[in-house]
């Protein structure tokens, strides 16, 4: 039975593939392949076909490296691009002896469904809360119970239909289908969280490219998912102004000298870079690089617990707050600053896996990884068994092509109908 899948991650800045399994309960990373992307702005696809040329190119890169052709994948939508309904389904257990099956959960999960979203929003997720079996709540899988009653109470996941259609074309342009859309969130936290930081409260800030995302859950649930227009790129693009360099030079300073305080660094620190178009050398005090990126960084902890004051769950974050994403991984100190600004327990997560340690790997990791727990799959072929058809088919030509008879066996053949 196929238990592979294979996650896309359409990011403002890259492209992440992967391709994992479940092995004996153990999660295996079989391939991964990244490529640049300029299609995408602050999430969202406004030129496809660049899009289209960066999934592809990742694409052959998890093929190569999983020795595996990728027919299909499961793709991820920015929570703080959807919009979170609450509903209940109620359904009337019909078997005989009342058990409650599978078939039975899948009902009332559809009835949940029935919700009048606006006509230009679809829904794309529904996530249950609890299952309620004849007035008794709080249950979280009722299979296998007993009852006469059978009710959700759910969160349906609604985006754009258009935002939705702009994925979907890019990803089938690129020649795969597309298994489903993973709400981002969902997904990463099932490798970031655990199950008692989600009970307890806790926010999960997944600092990209141009954005920042900020998930909260409560009580098992994802409550709140809101989007920030800033994400690492910003500081990149102060540090190329102010210090007039190119956003290329930039972008490796602040990945080998980046620091999130200016107490960190000496006051007689200097490196020199190239100016821009190559002319010459110039020197740059670190202390000026400090100065920007502690900046930038101090805008994005005010806008993250701005919006977490606005929403009244700052308080509630027993958990506390749990940074990732790749826009200031590279950043030394960032989650001491951090710390010192909220008043509650903040601490780096990204997935612990081979292969993918790396918070830049947090989204398609755990796509994957939601996904395989909802025991859905990709279409994914064995490249070993496609060449080898491929090479069957071949020789199979070759042997008719030998046995065709050429020019001279066809007139011998019809001389001899005659003597």
């Amino acid at each position: 039975m196929n238990n592979i899948v294979v996650s896309l991650d359409i990011g403002s800045s890259k492209v992440c593939v992967l391709v994992a399994e479940i092995n004996k309960k153990q999660f295996n990373v079989l391939g991964v392949g990244t490529s640049e992307c300029k299609g995408v702005k602050k999430g969202i696809i406004v030129d496809i076909d660049s899009t289209v040329d960066a999934i592809q190119s990742a694409v052959k890169q998890a093929e190569h490296m999983s020795n595996r052709e990728i027919k299909s994948a499961f793709v991820n939508i920015a929570g703080g691009y959807t919009t979170i309904y609450k509903n209940k389904g109620v359904i009337a257990v019909t078997r005989e002896d009342r058990e409650i099956t599978s078939e039975d959960v899948a009902r009332v999960m559809q009835a949940a469904k029935v919700y009048a979203v606006p006509a230009d929003r679809e829904i794309i997720d529904i996530i249950p809360e609890q299952f309620v079996v004849d007035g008794y709540g709080e249950i979280r899988d009722p299979v296998g119970m007993v009852g006469v009653r059978l009710e959700v109470d759910a969160n349906l996941v609604v985006a754009s239909c258009t935002t939705v259609q702009n994925i979907i074309r890019s990803v089938q342009r690129a020649g795969l289908a597309v298994d489903g859309i993973i709400v981002e969130p969902l997904g990463t936290s099932s490798v970031i969280l655990n199950d008692d930081e989600k009970e307890l409260g806790v926010a999960l800030v997944d600092v990209g490219a141009e954005t920042i995302d900020i998930s909260v859950f409560k009580n098992g649930s994802l409550v709140l998912t809101k989007i920030i227009p800033v994400g690492g790129n910003h500081i990149t693009n102060d540090i190329s102004i102010v210090c007039k360099i190119s956003s290329q030079e930039a972008e490796k300073i602040k990945r080998q000298y980046g620091t999130a305080s200016v107490k960190m660094v000496r006051n007689d620190d200097i490196i020199k870079i190239n100016n821009i178009a190559g002319r010459g050398e110039k020197e740059i005090h670190l202390v000026e690089i400090a100065e920007i990126i502690d900046a930038r960084i101090s805008e994005m902890l005010y806008l993250i617990k701005n919006e977490l004051h606005n929403n009244n769950l700052l308080g509630s974050l027993a958990a506390g707050i749990v940074i990732t994403g790749g826009g200031l991984f590279n950043i030394r100190g960032i989650q001491d600053v951090a710390q010192s600004y909220f008043d509650v327990p903040i601490r780096f997560g990204y997935p612990n896996y081979i292969g993918v340690a790396n918070p830049i790997y947090s989204a398609a990791t755990g796509i994957a990884m939601y996904a395989l727990k909802q025991k859905r799959t990709s279409i994914v072929n064995n490249k070993k068994l496609v060449e080898r058809g491929e090479v069957a088919a071949d020789r199979e030509a070759d042997e008719k092509e030998e046995h065709r008879p050429g020019l001279m066996d066809r007139i011998r053949e019809f001389f001899a109908d005659f003597f």
